[in-house]
């Protein structure tokens, strides 16, 4: 059976990144990228019609109904999130982008490389979050118990993931942002993302990895 593992990682404002400021005032709905050419890649960046104006880099090319299709040019091999996660030999399916923070779709192969995948991005990025992860399964639809022991958090741990879970930070659509739901707890932005990242990698590793001892 494969065991590949399918992934939303969340980068929050991501380093070299010209599609995350684009959605600041609006949703990034899709990210198309060509080879590169010279150097450059060029990007085609599909967001609601509201995001327009002088920030957004390159030009706007298409519009239909609610949607604008922006191409842009950016350098290649610039060590960007997306290149990143494609040195783990996992290409980026989707692209998505919120609030300045920019959600990737990959498979991995199995829980090691997707591992290795979020180490490396947490090496230069400043807030790198697991949004969902689905097991491949060539059964069918089933339902797997999955006993996750709360001892392994900490009382912080548990708080962050209680209030995010309170306030349908991980709804979709979203009750409430990383901003919000740091406000409710009274912390800085990248604290809420520090101890959400920790309480996932354990969440992560009572899902996919019984043996592992939550440290």
């Amino acid at each position: 059976m494969a065991e590949g593992i399918l992934a939303t990682v969340a980068v929050r404002e991501p380093n070299c990144c010209p599609v995350a400021p684009m959605s600041s005032d609006g949703r990034v709905r899709s990210v198309s990228q060509g080879h590169p050419v010279d150097g450059k890649v060029t990007v085609e960046v599909t967001t609601d019609e509201s995001v327009s104006g002088a920030d957004v880099p390159g030009e706007e090319i298409f519009s239909y109904e609610s949607e604008a299709i922006h191409r842009l040019e950016r350098q290649a091999d610039q060590d960007c999130a997306c290149e990143r996660v494609e040195a783990h030999g996992c290409p980026v399916r989707n692209v998505t982008a919120a609030g300045g923070a920019v959600k990737l779709s990959f498979i991995a192969e199995d829980l090691g490389v997707l591992r290795s995948v979020v180490a490396d991005l947490r090496e230069t990025e400043e807030a790198v979050t697991v949004r969902s992860l689905r097991r491949s399964d060539e059964n069918g639809p089933h339902s797997e118990p999955v006993f996750v022991d709360k001892s392994s958090f900490t009382a912080r741990q548990r708080e962050v993931l209680r209030t995010a879970h309170r306030l349908g930070y991980f709804e979709r659509p979203k009750g409430a942002n990383a901003e919000q739901v740091a406000t409710e707890l009274g912390v800085a932005p990248s604290t809420f993302a520090e101890h959400l990242a920790a309480a996932q990698t354990k969440l992560m590793a009572a899902l996919f990895d019984p043996t592992a001892d939550g440290n």
